[in-house]
């Protein structure tokens, strides 16, 4: 999932991902109903992933600033808080 306007579809080709992304107007005053329907299923869905980076945020060690060079490190810092956040219970409501 990304913001309306990033274009990152051709980065995640390769490995057969679908990057989902509100639908642009592109000169049109509306979107088709069948627009409107994907638009609101993809904003749900953001409502959950929204909640898991608040998750993750709660760890002091994100809090912290990294030298540059150690990067890596940060990014199996960040992997690991996400992967923790994941494990908790309720991230989304089982009718939901």
């Amino acid at each position: 999932m990304a913001d309306r306007g990033i274009m990152v579809q051709d980065l995640f080709a390769a490995q057969d991902v679908k990057v989902n992304t509100p639908t642009m107007l592109k000169g049109k005053s509306q979107l088709e109903p069948e627009e409107v329907v994907r638009d609101r299923r993809v904003a749900s869905k953001r409502i959950h992933i929204e909640r898991v980076i608040g998750l993750a945020k709660t760890f002091k060690i994100l809090k912290n600033e990294l030298p540059s060079g150690k990067l890596i490190l940060g990014s199996r810092i960040v992997f690991v808080c996400f992967s923790i956040a994941n494990f908790r219970k309720c991230i989304v409501n089982e009718n939901a």
